[in-house]
């Protein structure tokens, strides 16, 4: 299905200035979201999975928690950090990452638990906040 916009003349065209290799080598520095994640839901909680291969020092993992968000922040170490690296594909280096979470949640009673690279946070549902009107006076 066509949109309108003449999406395969624009490639050509940057193709024909940029160089075919233009495309992978932009993929190529554009970072992936990482660390990956899967956010689920059941009735009274969101489970949030953070793939976080070789974490090794759960002490420099933060969470928090605004209510819609899950903030991660933390690093994960490299072993070898002073070799020639041929490809490099996993993960390391600081991070930060802000997964919203489809719903209202609180940070009372949460549980996270670190097994087998594999994060797991799981938080409470709340209701959202009532809203409530503000008066505006004049001058």
């Amino acid at each position: 299905m066509e949109s309108g916009f003449p999406w395969r003349k624009w490639v050509q065209l940057a193709d024909r200035f940029l160089g075919e290799d233009f495309w992978s080598d932009l993929e190529k520095e554009v970072p992936d979201s990482v660390p990956k994640v899967d956010v689920y839901h059941t009735r009274s909680e969101v489970i949030v999975l953070v793939d976080l291969p070789g974490m090794e020092d759960l002490s420099r993992l933060q969470l928090r928690t605004d209510g819609q968000h899950l903030m991660i922040k933390g690093n994960i170490p490299s072993r070898y950090d002073r070799l020639d690296v041929s490809v490099a594909e996993r993960p390391k280096g600081e991070f930060h990452r802000s997964i919203p979470l489809g719903a209202w949640v609180t940070r009372h009673q949460a549980r996270a638990r670190y097994r087998r690279g594999v994060l797991e946070v799981r938080l409470p549902k709340v209701s959202a906040p009532k809203t409530a009107p503000i008066r505006v006076r004049e001058g």
